[in-house]
């Protein structure tokens, strides 16, 4: 099994649902679902500071993201991380993987804002959160480190 998938399955494991905070439930969520959309909510959602949560273009954004941060810290090809189906533990039902939405994530991905992936203090605040998630996840920050000191960063 590779090192990132380890990694978030023992987060997972220690944590409960209600610890890691990620609860739609608590979330005002707005689903659209045309393409353009889809695409246009991906491409705003590093920025926004909107109350509302855009799906399933969230989903595509965030994936985009982790694709990107996986190829940073343990050298994962980006687009096999996106068609991976189990990219975001299969905790997002909006989720979809690049050969089943090859033509959105290519448009997404051609305007992703990369640099909010590498600098998210310039981010919006849900995007800041993504990325101190995918952290968290991926066992990156300081507690993860105690549980998986070897990270290959």
């Amino acid at each position: 099994m590779k090192e990132w998938k380890v990694r978030q399955k023992v987060y997972h494991s220690l944590n409960s649902s209600e610890e890691i905070g990620d609860s739609l439930l608590k979330e005002t969520v707005v689903e659209e679902f045309k393409s353009e959309d889809i695409i246009r909510r991906a491409l705003e959602y590093p920025a926004s500071s909107s109350k509302e949560l855009y799906y399933p273009g969230k989903s595509f954004c965030i994936a985009v993201a982790y694709a990107a941060l996986l190829e940073k810290h343990f050298n994962e090809p980006f687009y096999d991380s996106l068609d991976d189906a189990e990219l975001l533990f299969g905790n997002d039902p909006y989720f979809q993987t690049y050969s089943a939405a090859q033509e959105t994530y290519d448009q997404i991905i051609e305007k992703f804002p990369f640099d909010l992936v590498e600098h998210p203090e310039k981010a919006g605040p849900h995007f800041q959160k993504t990325i101190q998630y995918f952290y968290k996840e991926f066992l990156l920050d300081e507690k993860g480190k105690s549980y998986a000191p070897t990270a290959s960063t």
